[in-house]
This record gives C-alpha cells, sequence and structure tokens, in this order.
C-alpha cells in the first residue's frame, strides 16, 4: 500500500463511521470521519488523503465534490460514493465519482474494497498531472 493510503469518511450516520473506521483499521488502513460536508470541506483542506468514501445523500454533497473538481488531477482522492437505491446515477458526476456501493452497507465488504481500491493509488512521487 502507498505511504499515503488515509481515508476520509463522510457520513451523517455515526454507526456507519464508527463501523467503518473500526473495520478499516482492522485492515491497517487509517481514516478520518466527517459528520458533515462542512466538516468534509474542512478536513480536506487539511490533509490529502488517498481517497473519500462519500454519501449521496448527504445536504450539500455537491459542495464536497467542487472541492474535489477544483484540485489538480494529481491531488484528488479516489471518490467512492454510498447510495440509496432509489438514488438517481443522474446526480453522480463519473468523472470524479469511481464507484458507487448501494445501500444498506455490508460493512466488511466496503472495508475491503476500500483496501483494494488503495492499491491502485500510486505514491505521491509517481502521481502525475
Amino acid at each position: 500500500m502507498t505511504h499515503n493510503s488515509r481515508v476520509l469518511l463522510v457520513d451523517a450516520d455515526e454507526q456507519v463511521r464508527a463501523l467503518l473506521s473500526r473495520a478499516l483499521l482492522d485492515r491497517d488502513v487509517f481514516c478520518d470521519a466527517a459528520v458533515s460536508v462542512r466538516d468534509a470541506l474542512v478536513q480536506l483542506g487539511a490533509r490529502r488523503y488517498a481517497l473519500m468514501l462519500l454519501h449521496l445523500e448527504m445536504p450539500g454533497v455537491e459542495g464536497v465534490l467542487d472541492c474535489i473538481r477544483s484540485l489538480p488531477a494529481n491531488r484528488r482522492p479516489m471518490v467512492l460514493m454510498t447510495a440509496d437505491i432509489r438514488s438517481s446515477k443522474d446526480a453522480i458526476d463519473t468523472e470524479i465519482v469511481q464507484i458507487i456501493i448501494r445501500r444498506p452497507l455490508k460493512i466488511a465488504e466496503v472495508a475491503g474494497m476500500i483496501r483494494a481500491c488503495l492499491e491502485f493509488v500510486p505514491d505521491d512521487d509517481q502521481r502525475t498531472v
């Protein structure tokens, strides 16, 4: 895994954040959690993340995607998005969002998927523009 393998979990559901944080830590993946879009924007400004898991139905989610869009391509985190079955795929920017995971989440499977995705994130010194 790369040395820049920190994950940002953005979800209003406290149980999802707690269970997924623990499952990731069990897989040697360090993560920060954001309870709101505002919190996520602060954390994105303060630290570089290799991957972000973001829940589509959170109010203001477009603000986070706009923030990521404004970053140079070599500084953007890989974005996985969770969405309820009733969510419209039309609302998802496929240039920014690489994977959509349907809810309800199977925590162990999502943690394993995140761990596997991190294998494809290049080290900072190998990223290109």
